[in-house]
């Protein structure tokens, strides 16, 4: 084997080396920027979602606590009717949502209970997916006889049940207040998949440039020897 083709084969694998340690570094690079931007955006979505919750929170506690001492049960069991009639125009006025862009959707079922069993008197949505009707009423009825205020609160909707009493302290109604935070969630996730694309796309085009000004001029130049030089 002469010297020429010796030295070309060790250039040639020299430059080999080169390129896979390049690969290497830039796949570890493009697997470490993801992951890193995937948990700050991950952080501040549950960050903003919390925060957002603890907004509706406030208005859930303070429309429950109006609905607490405006209401009467004593009105309610003479005259369901005519109580509805007057307090709808309550319910609608507490529930206007004034701010510009809500993520949330917020609804309202006042139930008149009566021998163990639930009857809808008003809703804000009759075809709104309430709580109430999955809680069994005779264990709730224990923390109700107390005029307690009962939270529930899942993954994706949080429900706030204010027991309506009348003048003996018996329950007769139970007034729900039920938020869904679907568009939150759907918010959170189109700005997680828009970042992460966004860096992908960068780091992609990144890549490109680095091989097109790493590497072509060396193979379009070649030393003497006929080898590639990096």
């Amino acid at each position: 084997m002469s010297e020429t083709t010796y030295g070309q084969q060790v250039n040639e694998s020299d430059v080999l080396n080169r390129i896979i340690r390049a690969i290497v570094l830039i796949v570890v690079a493009l697997i470490l920027a993801v992951v890193s931007v995937s948990f700050a955006v991950h952080h501040m979505r549950l960050k903003f979602e919390e925060e957002y919750k603890q907004i509706t929170d406030y208005k859930m506690q303070s429309v429950t606590d109006i609905v607490k001492r405006t209401v009467s049960g004593d009105e309610l069991v003479a005259d369901p009717q005519a109580s509805i009639e007057k307090y709808s125009t309550v319910f609608g006025f507490m529930l206007t949502d004034v701010s510009s862009a809500s993520y949330s959707k917020e609804n309202y079922a006042l139930f008149l209970t009566s021998g163990g069993s639930l009857s809808l008197l008003t809703a804000s949505d009759d075809t709104a997916d309430f709580d109430l009707v999955k809680i069994s009423l005779s264990s709730w009825n224990d923390s109700a006889n107390n005029n307690q205020v009962y939270t529930l609160i899942e993954e994706d909707h949080e429900s706030v049940f204010v027991p309506i009493v009348d003048s003996q302290g018996k329950c007769v109604a139970v007034f729900e207040y039920h938020c869904t935070f679907d568009d939150l969630s759907k918010l959170g996730n189109e700005a997680e998949n828009r970042v992460m694309k966004s860096v992908i796309l960068t780091v992609a085009v990144g890549i490109v440039f680095f091989f097109i000004f790493t590497f072509v001029p060396k193979l379009l130049f070649k030393n003497k020897n006929g080898g590639q030089t990096l």
